[in-house]
C-alpha cells in the first residue's frame, strides 16, 4: 500500500479538558456552519419567492464565516486536518522526521506567538479608540477582534504540546 493509499490518521486521543474545550469550540463551530447554510437556503429562497427581504443576511454570512474558522482553526490542529507539505520529510528517517516535526511546531508556536501579541495589541487600540463598525448592525470594532487572542492562545499551546511531545501521525 503506497503511502497516497493509506487509510487517514485516526483522530487524536483526547489529552484531557484542554482538547474538549477544543472539540467543545469545533462544536459550536459545526453548529454556526449550519446555521450559516439554513440563512443562506432561506435569505436565497425568500428572494426567489419575493417573500421578504433580508437586507442583514450577508453581513451575518460574513460574520459567522470569521467564527466559523477562528472555532475551528484548533480543532483542525490538533486533529492534524491541516494541509501537510510531507514531500521532503516523507524520505527522512525517522529521527530526521521527528526533528523536522520539531522545527515545524516550533516555527507554527512563534508565529502563533507573534500573532497573539498583534491581535492583543490591535483589540486593545480599537478598545481604547472606541471605534465602531457602521454597517447593517452597529457595533464596537473590538468585539471583531476578541476571538482572535483566545484561538492563538490555543493554537500556540497546541505547537508547543507538539513540540515537547509530538503524537505518533499516519503519513497520507
Amino acid at each position: 500500500m503506497s503511502a497516497s493509499e493509506q487509510a487517514p490518521a485516526p483522530a487524536a486521543e483526547p489529552r484531557g479538558w484542554f482538547d474538549r474545550l477544543v472539540a467543545l469550540l469545533a462544536g459550536v463551530a459545526g453548529v454556526l456552519l449550519c446555521a450559516l447554510t439554513l440563512l443562506i437556503c432561506v435569505d436565497v429562497a425568500a428572494r426567489s419567492l419575493r417573500l421578504f427581504p433580508m437586507p442583514w443576511s450577508l453581513d451575518v454570512a460574513e460574520y459567522l464565516l470569521y467564527a466559523i474558522t477562528f472555532l475551528g482553526a484548533p480543532w483542525v490542529l490538533l486533529t492534524g486536518g491541516h494541509i501537510r507539505v510531507d514531500l521532503l520529510s516523507q524520505y527522512l528517517q525517522p529521527a530526521a522526521r521527528r526533528a523536522v516535526e520539531r522545527c515545524a511546531s516550533a516555527l507554527g508556536a512563534l508565529v502563533c506567538l507573534v500573532l497573539l501579541g498583534f491581535s492583543v495589541r490591535v483589540g486593545y487600540a480599537s478598545y481604547v479608540d472606541g471605534t465602531m463598525v457602521y454597517e447593517t448592525f452597529v457595533f464596537p470594532e473590538w468585539l471583531l477582534f476578541t476571538p482572535a487572542p483566545p484561538v492563538f492562545l490555543l493554537m500556540l499551546v497546541i505547537f508547543l504540546r507538539d513540540l515537547v511531545a509530538p503524537r505518533a501521525r499516519v503519513l497520507r
